[in-house]
Parts: structure tokens; C-alpha cells; sequence
């Protein structure tokens, strides 16, 4: 799944540097492996996509109204894109205060563990 992951970066992040060119000073810090304990989407994966994606952005009546993340299934749906832009720190956008490391790991670790619905 990781390596899935990584190669869908590579081409997104190569098309996006392209066109918009590359987001400066961004941390490169996706989990190698899958983390112990599995960072929970109830009860942190959640609220961080709720504080940071859903508010203002991907939600009906937002800027990013046509990619919706405001269910877990929305999110599982776009968990390749969501993993790809918030790595290259392309989103949150330029304006929007970043992810904090913290929220960075547990994002980055429930992704790479699959998006579990825990």
C-alpha cells in the first residue's frame, strides 16, 4: 500500500511542481512503515481533516466544493490525494496555517496503516 502510495506522489508531485511549482521548506516525513498504536480517524484523523480541509474548502458550499471530505468515506475515497498534497504541503493552501507536525503524523500514519474506519 505504502509503495502504492509513494509512486501516486511521484507523478502528482511531478505534474504539480510543473504547474505550480514546489511548496517551500516542506517537511518529508511520511512513516516509513505503519506506526503502533494505528493513529484512530474517530478521534484524531477526524478532527484534524475537519480543522484543516473541510472548513471554508471541501465542503458543499466551499472554495473545493467538488472533492467533499466531510464523511469518512469521502475522505477514504480521496486518501491518495489527500496523502499527496498535504505531504508536499500544497494543502492546506498558501494562507491557511500549515499542519502542525503533530497533526502531520497522525495523518501520515493512519494513511500509510490503509485509512482504517477505527
Amino acid at each position: 500500500m505504502r509503495d502504492r502510495l509513494i509512486l501516486g506522489l511521484g507523478v502528482v508531485v511531478t505534474l504539480m511542481t510543473f504547474a505550480c511549482g514546489s511548496a517551500a521548506q516542506c517537511l518529508h516525513d511520511l512513516p516509513a512503515s505503519c506506526p503502533s498504536p494505528v493513529p484512530s480517524y474517530s478521534s484524531s484523523v477526524s478532527e484534524i481533516i475537519n480543522q484543516t480541509c473541510v472548513v471554508g474548502c471541501h465542503t458543499a458550499g466551499g472554495t473545493a466544493p467538488d472533492r467533499p471530505l466531510n464523511t469518512y468515506e469521502d475522505v477514504y475515497s480521496e486518501q491518495s490525494a489527500v496523502l499527496n498534497q498535504a505531504y508536499e504541503c500544497f494543502m492546506p493552501p498558501a494562507g491557511s496555517p500549515p499542519l502542525t507536525a503533530e497533526q502531520r503524523t497522525q495523518l501520515f500514519g493512519w494513511l500509510v496503516c490503509g485509512a482504517p474506519n477505527n
